[in-house]
């Protein structure tokens, strides 16, 4: 079990400023080995004889179900043991997990790679807010914060940059002969080369990434499983309610924009998919990890006049700032203007990613952390997986009937979320600032 102490003595800054950088890089990694199977849903369907349903199980339930619920396991782990060698375990075996989907030979052995993905994945996000809040001051913390959140977005973005690349290669049946493994076909080496590398940096976060204390709570309070439900079950119980669920309501959104957007563009305007991954690739390497970035520079200079809730009102704000926006680009005339307002709209709602985490951290006791963290990441990930992308399509088949009407769908699903996240934000803010009044 790792020390805590009352005594804030923070790591050197060049070096926390060299662990959340690379904490970052192993974000952006996660993202990257997560969505890959995106860009190769025709060839996988080809040789694995896959149907559309078969395909939408390996991206959604082989990943998230596993994601989300050992998330709330591998965060107890974070809160009681070595953060850096929690995330080192969950690295690697992701990376060698994504390598194995390219030694898949049939959908069940697929399947269970995609699983263990997952079960990797869940370790890193919970352990690395909780260490990053260790590493920093509260002044620098939204900064440092917002800067590991980027890597979502980077890896987001460089899979799609690189997308038109890889299925112009895997559509054209590339295949390569490797040492030992022998000849592969074009997606089974797009597999190995993405995961493989993430081994490398398990090892290097085991060896240069130091735990650090638990600043603010004694040796002795209580980390028992029990002792975190009843927390939760608390006075601050109605903060916690609300922001998880005014975050989902922003993410449920995100991830419909993020499904969708690349057959906006192929249906309205006859882009081809290396295009769109061009396109909208450069767009979002841009745009969205500025968003973040952004957020957390709005939140520290609120953080002057109103100190206990800045947080929840920039959420709040982005809510209603960023509405007109993503109703507007499905409407777009022209590509360029499409593709500008789809810039803008995702600058917009990047914004709450990098500053949920803290005002999450801001107001729970560090022995609960990690796993208050995964709870977040459970609602918004269940909410956001099972809603976002599946409404969008029930909205274009059922309610307007017909892939035309996309464009429509994707304004009522931002007219549904953005104004439900906004009155859930003005719930959650009385009862932040009483808890974080409490807390002071």
């Amino acid at each position: 079990m790792t020390g805590v102490t009352d005594a804030p003595r923070w790591p050197r800054r060049g070096y926390a400023w060299y662990v959340v950088i690379l904490l970052m890089v192993l974000y952006l990694c996660s993202f990257l080995d997560r969505n890959i199977i995106t860009l190769l849903v025709e060839p996988l369907k080809r040789d694995l004889d896959l149907s559309d349903v078969e395909i939408g199980m390996l991206y959604g339930l082989a990943f998230a179900a596993f994601y989300t619920t050992l998330g709330l396991f591998a965060a107890g782990m974070a809160d009681l043991w070595n953060r850096p060698a929690v995330i080192a375990v969950g690295v690697v075996l992701w990376s060698l997990a994504t390598a194995a989907c390219g030694l898949a030979t049939n959908y069940a052995q697929l399947f269970v790679a995609r699983m263990l993905v997952g079960v990797g994945q869940a370790a890193l996000s919970p352990a690395a807010y909780s260490l990053i809040a260790d590493y920093f001051p509260p002044r620098v913390r939204l900064r440092a914060t917002a800067t590991y959140a980027a890597g979502l977005y980077l890896g987001i973005g460089l899979a799609t940059l690189t997308g038109g690349l890889v299925i112009n290669w895997v559509a054209g049946g590339g295949s390569a002969e490797l040492p030992v493994i022998g000849s592969l076909r074009g997606w089974q080496v797009v597999f190995i080369v993405v995961g493989l590398p993430g081994v490398l940096l398990g090892v290097l976060t085991l060896a240069s990434v130091r735990e650090t204390a638990r600043i603010g709570e004694a040796p002795e309070a209580g980390v028992s499983a029990r002792s975190f439900v009843r927390f939760l079950g608390g006075p601050q119980r109605t903060l916690y309610l609300t922001h998880f669920l005014g975050f989902s309501c922003q993410v449920t959104y995100s991830y419909s924009f993020g499904a969708w957007t690349p057959s906006f563009l192929i249906r309205e305007f006859g882009w081809t998919q290396a295009q769109t991954g061009l396109g909208l690739g450069s767009v979002t390497l841009v745009t969205a990890p500025l968003g973040v970035y952004l957020g957390s520079v709005a939140a520290q200079r609120l953080r002057r006049r109103w100190p206990r809730d800045a947080e929840i009102r920039v959420a709040f704000a982005i809510a209603l700032i960023a509405l007109p926006f993503a109703v507007a680009f499905p409407f777009a005339s022209t590509a360029t203007q499409a593709l500008a307002l789809i810039g803008v709209t995702q600058c917009l709602i990047s914004m709450p990613f990098g500053i949920s985490p803290v005002a999450l951290n801001e107001v729970t006791p560090n022995r609960f952390r990690a796993r208050i963290i995964a709870v977040y990441l459970f609602c918004v990930n269940l909410l956001g997986l099972s809603l976002g992308p599946v409404g969008v399509a029930l909205l274009t088949e059922r309610v307007f009937g017909s892939p035309d009407r996309l464009p429509l769908a994707l304004a009522t699903m931002a007219v549904c979320t953005m104004p439900l996240a906004a009155v859930i934000f003005r719930v959650c803010a009385p009862a932040y600032r009483q808890v974080a009044r409490n807390r002071a």
